[in-house]
């Protein structure tokens, strides 16, 4: 098993703090942004930033091991706004490729909020939208994974829809609490179907408080046996609360999970 952290709000805005922090706590890898509007601030957006981003990661021996795709949640491919949905397939074409550069093999692609799958019609678009960015992800050995609030059924008809190799789950265990999902069972599904791309740890409530772990409504013994159960071996990656204690916080959260997901 790995262990890695979103860097996102973590760590201050120095990418060079969050990776030696992340490294000094004893993290495996960390998760890279992609969630400003402004999207051409992001490192991973360009040649530099990428070189940045490698030589860091290099540096503290941390991998990356995926990208956050949270600006998709404001502006993504269900959206109301033909527009809004070709800039967003033009982007992701693009952050395909500088992933690939960097050595990130997932890119988590985000349906919340206003982005959320509300509706067939939505599905339809998202649909769509990844049939074309697809095709980009194969050829560059990058997989797209879907997170959202839709259950394991749902996402299984989407992937089967797009009928690509590239597609996967990035599933959090949190988000199914509020969602009223039934996260293990869901884990077991998408397991089963090969489309479990990677995991989210983090406790939430039923409404929708994040929490630290181990005080919130997620039942942790059924979730860490179903992660062992299935011979799960990837990253979990923490998306747990900022803090304004992270070296003590973060090591604590991840010793939580940690001991809990040894084989």
């Amino acid at each position: 098993m790995k262990y890695g952290i979103v860097a996102a709000g973590r760590f201050g805005d120095d990418i060079e703090d969050a990776f030696r922090i992340a490294s000094e706590i004893g993290f495996d890898g960390l998760e890279i942004p992609f969630i400003a509007l402004d999207y051409e601030t992001e490192l991973i957006w360009s040649a530099q930033g990428v070189a940045r981003l490698r030589e860091v990661s290099a540096q503290y021996n941390l991998e990356m091991p995926s990208c956050m795709g949270g600006r998709y949640n404001r502006r993504g491919f269900p959206d109301d706004d033909p527009s809004v949905r070709e800039e967003a397939i033009e982007l992701m074409l693009h952050l395909i490729g500088r992933c690939s550069q960097a050595g990130i093999g997932r890119i988590l692609v985000a349906f919340f909020g206003d982005q959320a799958l509300t509706s067939d019609e939505r599905i339809r678009r998202a649909v769509e939208a990844m049939r074309v960015c697809a095709p980009e992800a194969e050829s560059h050995g990058v997989t797209l994974a879907l997170e959202g609030t839709v259950d394991a059924q749902a996402w299984l008809r989407m992937i089967d829809e797009i009928a690509s190799p590239a597609m996967g789950v990035y599933y959090d265990v949190g988000n199914a609490v509020w969602a009223g999902l039934d996260g293990p069972a869901e884990l077991r599904t998408l397991d089963r179907a090969g489309v479990l791309a990677q995991i989210h740890i983090k406790d939430m409530t039923v409404d929708k408080r994040n929490s630290p772990l181990g005080e919130g409504d997620v039942d942790w013994d059924a979730v860490c046996d179903t992660i062992l159960d299935i011979g799960y071996d990837d990253y979990l990656v923490l998306e747990t609360p900022s803090s304004d204690n992270p070296r003590e916080d973060y090591a604590d959260w991840l010793e939580f999970i940690r001991e809990r997901t040894q084989s």
